[in-house]
This record gives structure tokens, C-alpha cells and sequence, in this order.
């Protein structure tokens, strides 16, 4: 079992929601790069679909961990940019989609880091 990783853009700076997901292809080689990348916490719960109901489930609500129990962190746009030019991000159409997308963004908007 591998870890995958999904970009959720906030809704805008300073509202910690996020309704979009940007899934990336599975590539545990580009893994240690977006890691090293300057990231923060999260300052408070997002409110997203990855958050875990009642009944345990997956559904909309407040999230502030991965399922592997570490805190949530946030970097830009602009720092993700930083890594267009990657094998890892020109060999596959879904990384390329994702890094077009990060690209029409403005340079200083938030993404929160969600690995599971």
C-alpha cells in the first residue's frame, strides 16, 4: 500500500475550506520533493469532504489530520510551481493537468496538503 496525495486549494486566503481536490498520480519518488518544499500548519479545521462523519465515513466537516495522524499543513501555489519542470510532474498526464491547474493560480494562494 503506497501513500497518495491530493492538493486541496482553499476557497480563498484566510477561509480554511476547500471544496476542490487535486489528485496526483501515485509517484513515491516526487514524494520526498514536495515534502521538502516550505510548508506551515494549519491554523484551524478545514471544513472539506475528507473529514470522517458519525458513522465513521468519509463526508464533509471539519479536518485537521491525515489519516496517518499528523497535523495538516499548507504551502502556495507558487512553491508548488517550483517543481513544474519534474520528471515526476512532465512524464504523466494527470501530474501535467494538476501543475496547469497550480499554474492559473494566483502565486501566493494557499493549498493544503492532504496525504492519505
Amino acid at each position: 500500500m503506497g501513500v497518495d496525495l491530493k492538493l486541496l486549494p482553499l476557497l480563498s486566503p484566510g477561509t480554511w475550506a476547500a471544496h476542490d481536490g487535486i489528485g496526483l498520480e501515485r509517484r513515491d519518488e516526487f514524494w520526498p520533493k514536495i515534502e521538502a518544499l516550505e510548508q506551515a500548519e494549519i491554523p484551524e479545521p478545514l471544513r472539506c469532504y475528507h473529514a470522517r462523519t458519525s458513522d465513521d465515513a468519509e463526508g464533509y466537516g471539519r479536518l485537521e489530520k491525515t489519516p496517518f495522524g499528523t497535523r495538516l499543513t499548507w504551502t502556495t501555489a507558487a512553491r508548488l510551481m517550483t517543481l513544474a519542470s519534474e520528471h515526476e510532474v512532465k512524464d504523466n498526464w494527470k501530474n501535467r493537468a494538476a501543475w496547469a491547474y497550480l499554474a492559473q493560480m494566483p502565486p501566493e494562494h494557499p493549498i493544503v496538503l492532504y496525504w492519505h
